[in-house]
């Protein structure tokens, strides 16, 4: 769907569903266990939130759980502070659009008013899933780090399609008939009942994804329950093989075994063993890329029979090296072997030097950790010197923006010896973090030194995008005097003046160039 199809929708979905009548009082009802006692600290008289009722006591202190004598509701105490406490809850709506299937999620955000002392509440749309379709985010929502869920204070007008993995089905969903809602649906003679029996840990809600693609009943049919769970994978026309990409004649097996996804996906990698082969490779779970890649290898034998030597770590370095020299050869390498990452850094280092080793002698060294630090030494040198001249290229381009006031004057990194002192005197991290940034155009470092002592590191400052991104004085001090800060003002001045003189040069050059008509010179 493109995303005008996705905005008719949805303002389709807008206009037709509306909320159901007790909607309120099921988010009252979802609620209603969040409260807290709030504490005047000058009185010492306690307020529940719960009841709207006030209790004296003397001992009892902010953070402390307490049952409150009017309601017996266990609340925590807070204090004058109370009104950033706040509670956050999802809940889902499930409704219909015509025949099609609505699946809405809201987020409560409820927090107490700071007068009224009373909890307020704020109910924000964040997704709507419609089964057979897709998920959908609104634009007030953010998924960040490890999954976390950001919802902004207020409802999304525009929505876009999620293609994440974060599940929305496990939240209090108001109360719906099943039979009425699937009703006149094609999800209505689905095994939906017979699914959940089997697959107990799967809520309707996750049943409806699934059996929303007409794959569903078919995969159910031929008795593939397992695969039945990614019915949208399998959805699609034409033959057996056209739908699973395995000859027909595997069906018996996969129902036998009742395989999974990921055990299906070996059946296709390795369909040419033959079905009676199979058991060896499903038995046990050795991992769809892993098999992919000794098998690509022409090793797959190898695997099978010392897998459980072969952990994570040892077979990626098997990966990284088989960049360079198969898996075949390797294994007969005995001091590769032992040293697999020395091997891996070693093959690495001579390809970022270009030596292109093809002969035996210098794939396979026999003294690799001399032959390891000998190429390490040479990548040094070479890496130094690259980064130095293109250190002192960084600041030949920036020189032009070197500006001296009445007692400080700013200029750009000269080099990377300079960038150690600067980080060493001024306590920062500037030589180690942003060295490659700078050599590498993604940021512009600049010094600026008090004129009467010009040798001494006085403030670093780093500039980007147009701005001023961060200065500092000696170890990380912003405690700028408004001398220093109007110098850095004036300096940006003077650097958009430079810029605006070179852009307005370079036009009037283009002006005055001499223009050729292509159809004459031909002629």
């Amino acid at each position: 769907m493109n995303q005008d199809e996705i905005d008719i929708m949805m303002k389709k979905i807008d206009r037709k569903c509306k909320l159901p009548k007790h909607w309120n009082e099921f988010i009252c009802e979802q609620t209603k266990k969040n409260n807290i006692i709030i504490k005047n600290i000058k009185t010492k008289n306690f307020y529940c939130t719960h009841c709207n009722k006030s209790f004296h006591r003397k001992k009892l202190n902010v953070g402390e759980l307490y049952c409150c004598p009017h309601c017996n509701v266990i609340s925590k105490v807070y204090g004058s502070n109370y009104n950033r406490k706040s509670f956050k809850t999802s809940v889902t709506l499930l409704q219909r659009m015509d025949k099609q299937i609505i699946i809405r999620i809201f987020e409560i955000y409820s927090y107490f008013h700071n007068e009224k002392k009373k909890l307020v509440r704020d109910i924000n749309e964040y997704v709507r899933i419609i089964p057979g379709v897709g998920t959908f985010l609104g634009d007030n929502t953010y998924i960040g780090y490890m999954g976390y869920l950001y919802i902004y204070n207020e409802n999304p007008y525009s929505w876009y399609k999620y293609k994440g993995c974060k599940i929305f089905s496990h939240f209090p969903t108001y109360p719906f008939n099943k039979k009425r809602l699937i009703k006149g649906t094609k999800l209505e003679y689905a095994p939906i009942k017979e699914f959940q029996e089997r697959f107990y840990y799967y809520n309707f809600i996750d049943t409806l994804q699934f059996a929303a693609y007409d794959s569903f009943e078919l995969l159910w049919k031929l008795k593939l329950y397992n695969l039945s769970k990614y019915a949208d994978k399998f959805n699609k026309n034409g033959s057996f093989y056209d739908r699973f990409k395995v000859p027909r004649n595997f069906l018996k097996f996969m129902q036998d075994n009742d395989v999974e996804y990921w055990q299906l996906r070996v059946i296709q990698l390795l369909k040419n063993e033959g079905v009676e082969n199979m058991k060896n490779y499903i038995g046990y779970n050795y991992g769809y890329n892993n098999l992919q890649f000794f098998y690509k290898q022409k090793e797959l034998d190898i695997y099978i029979e010392n897998y459980k030597k072969y952990d994570y770590w040892k077979i990626e370095r098997f990966k990284e090296i088989a960049k360079f020299v198969s898996l075949k050869k390797l294994l007969k390498y005995k001091q590769g072997m032992e040293n697999l990452c020395i091997y891996r850094d070693y093959l690495e280092v001579a390809d970022k030097l270009a030596l292109n080793y093809k002969s035996k002698e210098d794939l396979f060294p026999e003294d690799l950790i001399v032959r390891h630090d000998e190429l390490q030494k040479k990548l040094k040198v070479v890496e130094d010197v690259t980064t130095c001249f293109g250190t002192y290229i960084r600041y030949l381009e920036l020189s032009k923006y070197t500006y001296e006031g009445e007692n400080y004057i700013i200029f750009p990194a000269p080099s990377v010896n300079d960038m150690k002192i600067e980080g060493k005197q001024q306590g920062n991290c500037v030589a180690t973090q942003y060295l490659n940034k700078y050599k590498d155009r993604e940021t512009e470092i600049y010094f600026i030194r008090k004129l009467d002592n010009i040798t001494k590191s006085f403030i670093t400052l780093e500039y980007n995008n147009g701005k001023v991104v961060q200065k500092e004085l000696a170890h990380h001090s912003k405690d700028f005097s408004e001398e220093q800060l109007d110098f850095i003002d004036k300096w940006c001045q003077f650097r958009k003046f430079i810029d605006k003189k070179e852009k307005y040069n370079s036009k009037n050059m283009y002006k005055n160039a001499i223009k050729y008509d292509l159809q004459k010179l031909v002629s």
